[in-house]
């Protein structure tokens, strides 16, 4: 009898150990599942300020809602904004500086444009009349020769009793009159030209104001030159302060405040960290050997253990590379010494809908229905 019981009860173990053992490489031949499961997101961003300084004010706790563009944090800006308001002050001198020496350059070629015409002008008219006068004491020249041949003929004649003194005296009279007025004539020459010879030189100092335009000039670029410098340190200014506000990229929750009001920071360091948890995804590690018939589109299956539910969601996407790959300290398997593991790979699985509660950083499991033979 006894015999029977434990034949009976052996059977039954080999019947249930087989149904096990068939259920088992059923499952194997339909699902995958993995423990090595985490709550992730790609909107966790860690926030920083771009340059160091002291934190005036943190606007916002851990947990709170902030929506995308709203101010979370400051840092002191009196220094910058002392600094930006005597740059300002700086920019706005140099430019009525710069508009000074622009009005008096421009007066200046004004001046030795307008002078060099007006002196060119008398130049050309003082010209005019002096060959005119040279003209007019060339014929008078010509017509001096012949009064003196009159006047030597006449006094001759005069000598010789043959006419009369009154007549001798008449050509005397013309020839030395004439004599005395192209002696006039020729020092009124010798004075315009003179008056020519001062014009020109008169012109070549108005155009050595030239050289008062061309410093002129220099200045200008120089102050020019030291303008845009002090825009560009403004700029550069406006923008550190700019960079002393920080917002919110996102709609979201507040994860971490690493550090305080009051609280001396360098550039870069964390200051907040912010999250949609509208927005998460479940990242499995998956052994290669269950890889086989994972694809993106199969159903899942997510259990997550902090709130001990399951949730329907679906396989998106499967990292190229395994996780060891991007490991900080690779193996080393040059000396030829190797161990063969099984590589786990990224596998993200999206909820259907994602659930109240569900955090990033969470843990749990997950069972994936393979689907690539089906296709």
């Amino acid at each position: 009898m006894k015999k029977k019981i434990a034949l009976i009860v052996f059977v039954i173990l080999i019947v249930a150990s087989a149904y096990g053992l068939y259920r088992y490489i059923v499952f194997n031949e339909n699902y995958s599942s993995s423990n090595a499961v985490f709550v992730k997101s790609d909107t966790l961003t860690f926030l920083a300020f771009k340059l160091p300084g002291k934190i005036e004010k943190i606007y916002v706790n851990e947990g709170d809602d902030v929506k995308k563009g709203e101010l979370l944090a400051k840092l002191d800006t009196k220094d910058l904004e002392i600094k930006a308001k005597a740059l300002k002050f700086q920019i706005s001198a140099l430019q009525n500086k710069i508009n000074s020496l622009t009005l008096q350059k421009e007066k200046l070629q004004n001046d030795i444009k307008n002078n060099l015409n007006i002196n060119q002008n008398q130049i050309n008219k003082l010209q005019k009349a002096i060959e005119a006068k040279a003209f007019g004491i060339q014929a008078k020249n010509y017509q001096l020769q012949k009064l003196k041949s009159d006047y030597e003929r006449f006094k001759k004649l005069y000598l010789q009793k043959r006419i009369s003194r009154e007549k001798y005296e008449s050509v005397k009279v013309a020839y030395f009159a004439l004599r005395d007025e192209i002696k006039a004539d020729e020092k009124l020459l010798e004075g315009m030209k003179f008056d020519k010879n001062s014009l020109i030189t008169k012109a070549k100092l108005i155009q050595n104001n030239e050289k008062e335009v061309k410093r002129l000039t220099q200045a200008i670029k120089s102050a020019e030159d030291n303008l845009k410098a002090l825009k560009e340190n403004l700029k550069l200014v406006n923008q550190n302060i700019k960079d002393s506000y920080l917002y919110s990229p996102i709609n979201g929750k507040v994860a971490k405040k690493f550090v305080n009001n009051d609280e001396v920071v360098d550039a870069g360091t964390r200051i907040l960290s912010v999250v949609n948890p509208k927005e998460v995804y479940v990242l499995d590690l998956l052994e290669e050997t269950k890889l086989k018939g994972i694809a993106p589109g199969c159903k899942a299956k997510i259990h997550i253990d902090a709130l001990d539910k399951d949730f329907d969601g679906v396989v998106t996407k499967i990292l190229p590379a395994s996780a060891a790959t991007f490991a900080l300290v690779p193996r080393d398997i040059s000396s030829g010494e190797f161990t063969k593991l099984a590589q786990r790979f990224y596998v993200r699985i999206k909820f259907d809908k994602v659930p109240k509660g569900v955090l990033v950083g969470m843990s749990g499991e997950v069972t994936i229905e393979k689907c690539k033979r089906k296709k």
